[in-house]
């Protein structure tokens, strides 16, 4: 039997499926035995009470509906159903993961409408499950927990810091068009030093420019000084900056500023407690070997999949982060095959920016290759992205350091 095959098997005959639809409050559970017997509904709350009663009300559908053993299925959805999840684990409760997108496409096709309630979302998440469109649900523990929850803030923070870089520049478009030309890594220490002194054309001219080039000089660590002050009082005394309202932009300025300071702090904190439960991860050491991974980027990646020992093929760690491969073809039209983009996004995200510089590193002469033979450039960043999670799962399940022979360009013999 193919490993399809196997990962669509239905469930034995004599388990029932109990589908339960999350929901922030209240979660409806319905039973479904093989057969399509349908056993009586039950909406019960997200508390210690609550779960007990969805854990007698699965025994006694096993009972009512000729079942040895019963499922517990639900989508993925959110953080509601993680602690019902924890709860029935525990208790040595099978716990089966079906995917949201497959439950939305398949309501219609269940009684052939778009309606949509929480029983009846039950009863879809059952029958998928009965019919063996599930997956274990993936349980994380320990440092694998930590990461997930470290990697998901950090991202908020990294959102949070580009839209009040955005509103930053916005301002400094109005005040002080012209100082994006003199420093264009606006964002740099030195920048901010101004920012936070004189960020007017008004208050650069009453700094002066004696005391802006010691400034500049002391925040760039002697990079910037004379010339760079001199460019920026000629810039201040030309300036087209709007004089109305300045007042009121330059405080509005002083506060994200503040709060940019604030949330960049908190990303550093986020990235140290990254780094510390990475350490915590038996293999975490051997995947930071590989050129071009940092303790962010691993510790993302083991974030989203989880321990990576618990796979038992490289491919399931494809699937789980969307870089599996899918296929429309139709009669005598063959379709081209593409990544199925179904999985832990974030995980994705992160690949494919450490897949471009791999692309230029230990990885290098893997994408010449790809590249050589006519592949675009960003299939070939693609390739790249399957390739180190191929290595990664292989170094958590050898327990080894990476080794760049391996991944060497072949060499070319020479003629006779």
């Amino acid at each position: 039997m193919s490993r399809k095959a196997r990962l669509c098997t239905p469930l034995h005959p004599n388990t029932v499926a109990i589908g339960v639809d999350v929901a922030k409050e209240t979660f409806e559970a319905r039973a479904l035995s093989s057969d399509g017997r349908l056993g009586k509904r039950l909406r019960f709350r997200c508390d210690q009470a609550g779960f007990e009663s969805l854990k007698a009300y699965c025994e006694a559908s096993t009972a009512s509906l000729d079942g040895a053993d019963f499922v517990v299925a639900m989508e993925p959805t959110g953080h509601y159903g993680e602690p019902l999840a924890r709860w029935l684990m525990d208790r040595a409760v099978v716990v089966r993961s079906v995917s949201p997108l497959l439950t939305a496409r398949s309501k219609e096709l269940y009684d052939g409408t778009t309606r949509k309630t929480d029983e009846k979302d039950a009863k879809v998440i059952a029958d998928l499950c009965r019919r063996g469109l599930s997956k274990p649900w993936r349980r994380l523990m320990g440092p694998f927990a930590d990461l997930r929850v470290f990697s998901r803030q950090r991202e908020q923070l990294v959102k949070r810091r580009s839209q009040l870089q955005n509103r930053v520049q916005g301002q400094l478009d109005v005040l002080f068009p012209e100082l994006r030309g003199l420093f264009p890594k606006l964002f740099s220490v030195t920048a901010l030093w101004l920012l936070s002194l004189a960020p007017t054309p008004a208050k650069v001219l009453e700094l002066g420019a004696g005391p802006l080039a010691g400034g500049l000089k002391a925040a760039s660590r002697g990079q910037l000084g004379v010339a760079r002050a001199e460019a920026l009082m000629e810039a201040a005394e030309r300036s087209v900056g709007i004089p109305d309202g300045v007042a009121a932009r330059e405080f509005v300025l002083r506060q994200f500023l503040a709060e940019l300071a604030s949330v960049q702090a908190q990303v550093s904190a986020v990235e140290a407690a990254m780094e510390a439960a990475l350490l915590q991860v038996p293999y975490g050491r051997r995947l930071l070997t590989v050129p071009g991974l940092g303790v962010v980027s691993v510790a993302t990646i083991i974030g989203e999949t989880g321990d990576l020992r618990d796979y038992r093929v490289a491919k399931q760690v494809l699937k789980m982060v969307g870089l599996d491969l899918v296929e429309a073809s139709s009669g005598a039209k063959d379709g081209h095959r593409h990544i199925s983009r179904r999985g832990r996004r974030y995980a994705r995200q992160m690949l494919y920016m450490v897949a471009l510089k791999a692309g230029a590193g230990a990885l290098a002469a893997r994408r010449a290759r790809i590249v050589g033979r006519g592949t675009p450039p960003k299939k070939a960043a693609v390739a790249n992205m399957c390739a180190l999670v191929r290595i990664l799962f292989a170094l958590a399940r050898d327990d080894a350091d990476f080794d760049a022979s391996q991944h060497a360009a072949p060499e070319v013999p020479m003629a006779a």
